[in-house]
């Protein structure tokens, strides 16, 4: 009865936290990207991808529709929490020529000052994988 209970525990648990991941939102878009600079200016922090940027929009449980994304800079404002992280795992990626996973929004007019709305977007969490 007790091992019984245990797995009932675990099961109505994993229920939980299975409905407890926020979903992604509208516009969210996960690319993968070969660091070629990382840069801080007064107003932001990017990281600078190279070539074309792989991106998928992502949707509950994973990816959706695979494609060049045109986009080659990632950025957040320097006063953000992210700023020097986003600094120290570019960095990273670089010394290391990892790839990092790149989650941002796809919306330009949620671009930080001074990121470009042709070829810059604002970056939402980075993977260094």
């Amino acid at each position: 009865m007790k091992h019984v209970l245990t797995v009932l525990a675990l099961v109505i648990t994993a229920a939980a936290l299975i409905h407890a991941v926020p979903a992604a939102h509208a516009g969210q878009t996960y690319a993968a990207c070969n660091v070629i600079d990382v840069a801080t200016f007064n107003n932001r922090v990017h990281l600078h991808c190279k070539g074309e940027v792989q991106a998928c929009d992502l949707i509950p449980g994973g990816c959706k529709g695979k494609q060049g994304n045109g986009i080659a800079y990632y950025a957040v404002e320097v006063a953000s929490p992210m700023a020097s992280q986003v600094i120290q795992i570019g960095l990273a990626a670089f010394a290391s020529h990892r790839t990092l996973g790149i989650f941002y929004d796809d919306n330009a007019g949620a671009n930080p000052a001074g990121c470009n709305t042709n070829d810059c977007r604002r970056l939402i969490g980075v993977v260094y994988q």
